[in-house]
């Protein structure tokens, strides 16, 4: 410790003295303003809605204290857009948002959320990161099997999709096939959807806007039920429509998803992830009422999610 020998006026006897307290001074006043605001993430929301700001609330209590937040619309992004000393983040939240953020400078760090990789492809955010709705193929899979005793499952894309090793796998542990049917504009929904019902056990149906959208989820939920054939969705949305089950991730689980990116991101700056990743948190919702129309013995949510977990270790 160095002892400080003051005359009897208070003033230093010796000029090095006063050296060292201002060096001191300055570094506490550096570390008090280091603690003030280490960086400022935007939050671009494309509508006001709960599903949004159910997200950024759990964001804002996930996310390192002493991190700035600003939360606009996109039509306001331009206004507060700065340059400073802090580190600056962008979140946007839905395709809105995203296509915003976009237009800024490419130099940004900038995360995205509720986007299928559908529109994370259409939109060219491999220079950022998308946190997508979609679950990976594995845990829709393992999903139907814990819910179905089924010999095979069809889904429905626009382009074929390719299994690697790992998915592969875990179709012959769980001894059912994965069928794919695609649409194009010589082949219509209808009719492959047709088509997929006569050949395959259940439907899959995976995150697509121009598969599944308004036009045409209700001629998809009411074919299976006629055809007495389980439709499992990624949509909880869907459940309440005529699906028997969904497994998705909630605005609770996307911003938990978003803050671990985050905080990762503000530990390592110069480390940022690009390209997209896959739901990592999610959430289940069955339908009881479908189950029993159609002589189903589901397992409860609870237990689903239990076994489900149990099978990702």
């Amino acid at each position: 410790m160095t002892r400080v020998c003051l005359s009897r006026n208070g003033r230093a006897t010796n000029s090095w003295c006063i050296g060292i307290l201002c060096s001191l001074i300055m570094l506490a006043s550096s570390q008090a303003s280091a603690q003030q605001v280490l960086s400022q993430i935007i939050i671009v929301k494309s509508s006001d809605n709960n599903y949004f700001n159910q997200s950024v609330e759990t964001l804002i209590k996930q996310v390192d204290r002493s991190t700035e937040f600003k939360v606009v619309m996109p039509q306001d992004l331009d206004a507060v857009v700065e340059t400073g000393d802090e580190q600056q983040i962008y979140v946007a939240l839905g395709q809105t948002a995203a296509e915003a953020v976009g237009r800024l400078d490419g130099g940004i760090s900038a995360f995205n959320a509720y986007l299928t990789e559908e529109q994370s492809r259409n939109l060219n955010l491999e220079n950022q990161v998308a946190v997508l709705l979609d679950q990976p193929l594995q845990r829709y899979l393992a999903f139907c099997s814990l819910m179905l005793a089924v010999d095979s499952v069809g889904i429905i894309t626009e382009q074929a999709i390719v299994l690697d090793q790992g998915q592969s796998d875990l179709l012959r542990i769980l001894d059912f096939s994965l069928n794919q049917y695609q649409i194009d504009p010589r082949n219509k929904l209808l009719p492959v959807l047709r088509r997929l019902l006569m050949l395959n056990d259940a439907l899959l149906m995976l995150p697509s806007q121009s598969v599944y959208n308004r036009d045409t989820l209700k001629g998809v939920l009411l074919a299976g039920y006629r055809n007495r054939k389980p439709v499992i969705s990624y949509s909880p949305a869907h459940v309440k429509s005529g699906a028997l089950a969904s497994i998705y991730s909630s605005p609770v689980d996307i911003g938990r998803h978003l803050a671990t990116l985050i905080n990762r991101q503000l530990q390592t700056p110069g480390q940022q992830t690009r390209g997209f990743e896959f739901a990592r948190y999610y959430s289940i919702r069955t339908n009881p009422r479908i189950a029993a129309a159609l002589g189903i013995e589901l397992p409860s949510e609870r237990e689903l999610r239990s076994a489900l977990d149990r099978l990702q270790r």
